[in-house]
């Protein structure tokens, strides 16, 4: 599976080759033409019957990741976050440093060994280390500063549920995927699609930054998205983002733009006339690559559809099946529609 691929690739914001070369094999013979712009963004593009418009597609192949500090002479490897990480989730989990993939434990002082008040308090992120086992800086070898970590968390199925890392956002760049192989030579897609899969989007949307620009005629941008699903945390007065199991969620609005009521819209009557489940994402925090496409140059109409992700920018996130399932299924309606967009 594609997802399962993806997700067991390791690629931060700034070390994106093995998942941009892992999805360049995937499509390049579904696509008219690929390229990679100076910041490292992959773009596919494959021509319509109707040549005039094009649909902007785009999913960031980056994850939330670490990168080393410095090394202490004590052989404590100190570290960097990458993108927005939670403290308290990251003691005892395995990780792996560098090239050679080096296995090594993010640890911190034990429970024995800590006072009560120490014991009812998160720790700082700088008072962490990672131990690979040494005692002295001169027995940590092929390592150095700069290096990227990654959480070791292998993808396995169970039940109704995907298990892995780094669904934010693997799910979109295998649906991206899925939509360019829907659309092999002898049947072209309506509308010129784009696509591109963009870099250092946990870092500030850098790679949407330059996704629109110098296009004629964009009719539209899907951005295909994880997003956080908080099903697990119900209260009486509190109202879920989303919800795993009831379909992939649509963004009218976040902290960095807010999608055009004619395109939320269309969305809707799609997955409606196509019998395929959908919700809305009930808050509005953080960020896609939409905040900056939105904006470019004159505009482009743009809305994140993402799919429910619990314990999202962590060692593990868990997918519902189902909803993957119609997160692609929307998505590949969406751009066989995207003609009937006005």
């Amino acid at each position: 599976m594609l997802i399962e691929k993806y997700s067991n690739i390791c690629s931060a914001a700034g070390d994106e080759d093995e998942i941009r070369k892992s999805v360049r094999e995937d499509i390049e013979e579904y696509v008219d033409e690929i390229k990679v712009n100076p910041l490292g963004n992959l773009i596919a593009r494959t021509e319509g019957r109707n040549r005039d418009k094009s649909v902007l597609l785009t999913a960031h192949m980056d994850e939330v990741a670490f990168i080393v500090k410095s090394i202490d002479k004590n052989g404590l490897i100190k570290f960097y976050p990458i993108g927005g990480l939670m403290t308290k989730i990251l003691i005892g989990n395995p990780v792996v440093i560098g090239k050679k993939k080096i296995p090594g434990i993010i640890g911190h002082k034990s429970y024995h060994l800590m006072s009560s008040e120490e014991r009812k308090k998160v720790p700082d992120q700088k008072d962490l280390s990672i131990d690979i086992g040494a005692s002295t800086r001169d027995e940590v070898k092929d390592i150095s500063p700069g290096d990227y970590i990654y959480f070791r968390s292998d993808f396995f199925c169970q039940g109704n549920h995907y298990y892995g890392k780094a669904f934010d956002d693997r799910a979109g760049c295998a649906a991206l995927t899925e939509i360019l192989k829907d659309y092999q030579k002898n049947e072209r897609p309506e509308l010129n699609i784009i696509a591109t899969y963009t870099v250092q989007e946990e870092v500030g949307l850098r790679g949407g930054a330059t996704a629109a620009y110098g296009y004629e005629n964009l009719l539209l941008n899907l951005n295909l998205e994880g997003t956080t699903c908080s099903d697990r945390e119900l209260k009486k007065t509190y109202s879920p983002s989303t919800v795993s199991g009831e379909g992939p969620a649509i963004t009218f609005m976040d902290k960095t733009s807010i999608a055009q009521r004619k395109l939320v819209d269309f969305i809707i009557s799609v997955a409606e006339k196509y019998g395929i489940q959908y919700q809305f994402k009930k808050t509005v925090t953080g960020g896609t690559d939409s905040g900056l496409i939105h904006i470019t140059e004159k505009g482009v109409p743009s809305v994140t559809v993402s799919v429910p992700v619990r314990y999202i920018h962590s060692p593990w996130g868990i997918i519902h099946r189902q909803d993957f399932d119609n997160f692609v299924s929307l998505a590949k309606t969406v751009v066989k529609e995207a003609v009937n967009f006005k």
